[in-house]
């Protein structure tokens, strides 16, 4: 049986919710919207908003591919 692990040599990187929207050349507003949706993958830190940079990649790949 095969798995499928991240690397873990590789650090995790988690966005700001203003790094996620300068990554998508969106405003801060819209990223937020979209992740109220559930339209983007993103979790609460501490009250403030994180999203992982491989699943942002992630995303945006699965979107091209539409």
């Amino acid at each position: 049986m095969e798995t499928h692990l991240e690397n873990h040599d590789d650090p995790v990187r988690l966005l700001t919710l203003k790094e996620t929207a300068d990554m998508l050349q969106l405003s801060g507003r819209t990223v937020h919207r979209m992740i109220q949706r559930k339209e983007l993958p993103a979790f609460r830190v501490g009250g403030q908003w994180r999203v992982n940079q491989k699943q942002l990649t992630k995303w945006m790949q699965r979107l091209q591919e539409l």
